[in-house]
């Protein structure tokens, strides 16, 4: 049954509440949305252009020109946030949750050879402030404040970068290509892979698998599309999540345009986590 749509100060203002009489949380979540139909809501908050509509988020403004057109907008940023708690680890037993989340998206470069700036999946501490950083347009996919970007000691995050345009910082040698990086507190990832924008069709789905073994202690993140032939890129990374996260945190999607601009759309989201 579909959820209602609240506005997402009075989403977090009502969990609040209900946590502090209640003074329980779920060690599990779970949840699927098959697509994001306009009129409903899925206990996601929109921030800054972030909108539901034509049954998918739309992290970036895009709006109708002549006939139709899409025109893009530039310095345009977005964060769709999920709004329970979620559990990454108990601080009383250490013990990890294991984590799998899905979706679908598209980013369209609408027939530009040059396009920016890209979208990330994050988490983020659940008491940490989730308005969009000043300025953090462009190459900062509306996660970091460009004060603070790359010093580690200033940030709290773990993000998936799907990053389509190549900056100075970005890692070698996959700087001047699209790449899927992962950001640990800082905007300069730890790990990065070619991404395989440029060589699908426009418009083309991909499907992003982002999976956490507690066990291995190992992130892997795997994107593919479903072209002729199958389009498939994947890297994995050992990182002790509560090292880096407390114990309760929030996910959610970030992008940001710049200059060049492309579209960044969620079409479907699922999610599950266990301790």
């Amino acid at each position: 049954m579909a959820k209602r749509q609240t506005p997402f100060l009075l989403l977090m203002i009502c969990f609040c509440f209900v946590l502090g009489i209640n003074n329980v949380k779920s060690d599990s979540v779970s949840f699927s949305f098959p697509n994001f139909e306009t009129g409903t809501e899925y206990d996601i908050g929109f921030l800054g252009d972030a909108r539901a509509l034509d049954g998918a988020i739309q992290l970036t403004r895009r709006d109708s020109g002549p006939y139709g057109t899409p025109i893009i907008r530039k310095h345009s940023v977005g964060r769709a946030v999920y709004i329970p708690p979620i559990r990454l680890w108990d601080k009383t037993t250490g013990e990890l949750a294991d984590l799998e989340t899905i979706f679908s998206f598209v980013v369209d470069s609408a027939g530009s050879q040059i396009h920016a700036d890209g979208f990330s999946f994050f988490i983020l501490p659940f008491d940490a402030d989730p308005t969009i950083p000043t300025n953090s347009s462009g190459g900062y996919l509306g996660l970091f404040s460009p004060k603070t970007a790359f010093n580690a000691y200033k940030n709290q995050i773990v993000a998936i970068e799907f990053d389509s345009f190549g900056n100075e910082w970005d890692p070698k040698p996959v700087a001047i290509a699209p790449h899927l990086g992962l950001d640990i507190n800082s905007l300069e990832s730890v790990e990065a892979i070619d991404w395989p924008i440029n060589s699908v069709p426009q418009g083309s789905i991909g499907r992003a698998t982002i999976t956490y073994n507690s066990e291995r202690k190992e992130l892997r993140v795997s994107v593919g599309y479903d072209t002729q032939p199958i389009t498939f890129v994947q890297f994995s990374k050992t990182i002790d999540l509560r090292r880096v996260l407390p114990e309760w945190v929030r996910i959610g999607f970030s992008a940001a345009t710049g200059d060049s601009v492309e579209t960044h759309d969620i079409l479907s989201w699922s999610f599950v986590s266990s301790i």
